[in-house]
């Protein structure tokens, strides 16, 4: 089994977005895909086509201590998905408080889960921003084969990398720190401006940044607005190539930690 964590250096970076659709390039390839929603905003539903009226999640299983498989779902074109769900007031701030806690625990239960076959079998965890501060705890990053931080070609995801030099060198004592890789999203290579900064980026992250450069389609928004991904809504589109590259490029990356491990 491989697991991926996947989450925004800031707010609206696209890793919601990221998580759909590769989750959905690995169900092109044949695997087996079980994307997690781990983000309150619940919004990861949208791309995988869960009804809209549908409220329930693993997050609120977790906090009444009941069943979390019974909120499991399967999208329209395959991938197996646990929505986070709608929390009351009160459940929504114990699980804020006891977040480190409840995320080790349902990534422990997925872990346990009997898969009783020899596929080849891919969790995705889509994280929250503030995740990325506690993956300095070892114990939480050890749950992960690699975390891919999504950011933009823009002076704001570069002001938050600057910012975060920090907790990098924090991140550097963990367990974790082989394991972050960046992926550059909503690329338009049509402006200057975000080729400027995508060589900014390139040359302060080195090859910790995937070479897969995720293009800015309208593609994408129209897919999400049909609930769907865009491997399923525009086949042929730029996003679509990307998104199946990333996934090869995912398995390469998963290769070559296994042999350095």
């Amino acid at each position: 089994m491989k697991r991926i964590g996947i989450l925004s250096l800031r707010g609206g970076a696209g890793a919601t977005t990221v998580t759909a659709n590769l989750a959905q390039a690995f169900v092109h390839m044949q695997k087996n895909v079980l994307a997690v929603d781990a983000v309150p905003a619940n919004v990861l539903r949208l791309h995988l086509g869960l009804p809209l009226p549908s409220v329930a999640g693993w997050a609120g299983h977790m906090c009444a201590n009941t069943d979390w498989q019974s909120a499991g779902f399967e999208s329209p074109h395959g991938v197996t998905f646990l929505p986070f769900g709608q929390l009351s007031s009160q459940n929504a701030r114990q699980f804020e408080a006891n977040r480190s806690h409840y995320l080790a625990e349902i990534i422990d239960a997925l872990g346990r889960v009997d898969l009783g076959d020899n596929q080849d079998h891919w969790q995705l965890i889509h994280l929250a921003s503030s995740d990325l501060m506690r993956l300095e705890d070892d114990a939480l990053a050890s749950l992960f084969d690699v975390v891919l931080v999504v950011l933009t070609p823009d002076a704001a995801s570069y002001s938050v990398l600057q910012d975060v030099a920090d907790i990098q060198a924090t991140i550097n004592r963990a367990a974790v720190t082989a394991k972050v890789r960046y992926v550059l999203n909503q690329y338009q290579p049509e402006t200057e401006i975000s080729r400027d900064f995508m060589l900014v980026m390139k040359n302060e992250l080195g090859a910790d940044l995937s070479p897969v450069l995720l293009h800015r389609d309208i593609a994408l928004m129209d897919s999400v607005a049909n609930l769907t991904t865009v491997q399923s809504f525009a086949p042929t589109s730029q996003a679509a190539k990307d998104y199946q590259s990333l996934a090869f490029w995912c398995i390469s990356q998963l290769s070559a930690l296994q042999l350095v491990s």
